[in-house]
């Protein structure tokens, strides 16, 4: 009894920072930071992901989370759901504007609660805070 005790307490101690957080409901999670999507128009295939404090389309182009400064979510026709995303870098003077689309509604889901997650700082061109609410 002694000695599966003695592993018990091993096994609990030996757990390093992996352990820490959510563990598996983190995990499970890590594939879902990338979508297949339409770019600016039906058609236009792209890659979006979030990762590393930036959107990044195609794996080339991207714009850090603090560059954006609002973001919306429509629908034009049935099954067809699109996100814009205004941001503006350092150096540019006017901000720009890009809209990416969504067929699946399920995965159109998913990319507006990462969309709100990256956007927590987002401010008006005012530079007033704007509420985004990451529960809906």
């Amino acid at each position: 009894m002694k000695r599966l005790s003695s592993i018990a307490a091993a096994l609990l101690l030996s757990c390093s920072p992996v352990c820490a957080g959510l563990g598996p409901a983190t995990e499970s999670n890590s594939g879902s930071d990338t979508y297949n999507a339409w770019c600016g128009e039906r058609g236009n295939d792209c890659t979006v992901s979030f990762k590393g404090g930036k959107i990044t389309v195609n794996g080339t182009h991207s714009v850090n989370f603090e560059d954006i400064t609002y973001i919306t979510r429509g629908s034009f026709k049935i099954h067809l759901i699109t996100f814009g995303i205004e941001y503006i870098e350092d150096g540019m003077a006017e901000p720009e504007f890009s809209e990416i689309l969504f067929q699946n509604v399920w995965a159109a889901e998913k990319f507006w609660r990462d969309l709100k997650r990256a956007c927590r700082d987002c401010k008006d061109r005012d530079g007033v805070q704007v509420d985004v609410n990451v529960n809906q």
